[in-house]
């Protein structure tokens, strides 16, 4: 079987999605191609304008089997997936966000709404998912969004194995801490309703962002301004995160939250930083799986924090634990499921 995989982009979603999957695969002795973004290889298609938008005339086949494509939002992209399949190539379309339910107030919401953005919008995401052999997702509630038909697969998110031997560097004071922007995380930290806060000054601990830090302060009310560490490389990401002591993972429970996977709580874990997250399904099995604490109400994030700010003993038990977790929870441990759901859609009884 031979898989060509074309990641969107070359930040958290393509490397944790695409990437690092098929690298991992190559490495094992699969026959996938991995086309970066920069790649001349690209899918390439003939196409001309039309009075209903461009028409796509043809497209240059790549040399493979199935071809994996990430979040096509382009009208010209998903165009291009009935001539592949007519030429033989099953099309298998990957997506880990719910566009469709992108918060107005996210920075992202704009680019990707068929009003604003006519040619790049989740109306074409959808058309893709409709016309493909088979849709990977990472949660049961995408699944639900984009595979009603039938042909999806749940591949949950995974972390690499070097996470696991990350250690954290000395250091007096104690740090609770967040990774993430507040434009695109517009109502999120406020879902701890102070809680946060309020952990933070009774602990006497002091709090950090992965990220810029604009706007934390307010949204957490805090009684000063984060230390901001900046916004790292995705090779340099699980060290800063590892200088955290306890994490935080907060979420506003809206349909574009439910359907986002466990992802920062597990990096979070695999490094050796315990946490507490909102009460959505992929945090709640988390839990149980032994990651992370969920917590809901303002008094439940400030009791669980509080609890890990102050004792060492806590922070090791929880950190142990969640790492022990985590160990169960890697890409090479576990890149047989995405090799299996690709090769599943050559199966698939095709849309076209």
């Amino acid at each position: 079987m031979r898989v060509a995989v074309y990641p969107a982009d070359l930040g958290g979603c393509g490397h944790h999605r695409m990437i690092w999957p098929a690298r991992t695969l190559q490495a094992q002795g699969a026959d996938v191609r991995l086309v970066m973004p920069a790649d001349h290889d690209q899918i390439q298609s003939w196409w001309m304008d039309g009075d209903d938008g461009p028409k796509v005339l043809d497209v240059m086949v790549p040399d493979a089997d199935v071809v994996v494509i990430q979040r096509p939002l382009q009208n010209t992209l998903v165009a291009a997936i009935p001539i592949m399949q007519a030429k033989g190539v099953k099309v298998v379309v990957e997506i880990d966000d719910d566009f469709e339910a992108i918060h107005p107030q996210n920075i992202a919401w704009h680019t990707v709404h068929p009003k604003f953005s006519p040619s790049r919008n989740w109306h074409h995401l959808l058309h893709a998912c409709q016309l493909a052999d088979l849709v990977t997702v990472t949660t049961p509630a995408l699944a639900a969004r984009y595979g009603r038909h039938g042909r999806v697969a749940v591949v949950p998110n995974m972390i690499p194995e070097r996470y696991l031997d990350i250690t954290r560097e000395p250091h007096f004071d104690v740090w609770c801490g967040w990774s993430g922007s507040v434009e695109t995380h517009p109502t999120d930290l406020q879902a701890a309703r102070g809680g946060i806060a309020t952990a933070v000054r009774d602990a006497g601990a002091r709090f950090a962002v992965i990220g810029t830090g604009r706007g934390v302060q307010r949204a957490l009310g805090l009684a000063e301004a984060p230390h901001a560490a900046g916004w790292r490389a995705i090779d340099e990401y699980p060290e800063a995160l590892a200088q955290l002591d306890v994490g935080v993972v907060p979420l506003d429970l809206i349909p574009f939250n439910a359907a986002k996977s466990w992802l920062k709580g597990l990096e979070m874990a695999a490094v050796g930083v315990p946490f507490v997250a909102s009460p959505t399904a992929p945090y709640v099995e988390l839990e149980a799986a032994g990651a992370g604490i969920v917590a809901n109400r303002s008094k439940d994030w400030a009791r669980e924090l509080r609890h890990l700010l102050t004792s060492a003993d806590a922070r090791a038990h929880f950190a142990g634990q969640g790492r022990s977790c985590a160990k169960r929870m890697t890409i090479e441990g576990n890149c047989e499921q995405w090799w299996d759901a690709w090769c599943s859609s050559v199966n698939a009884m095709s849309a076209v």
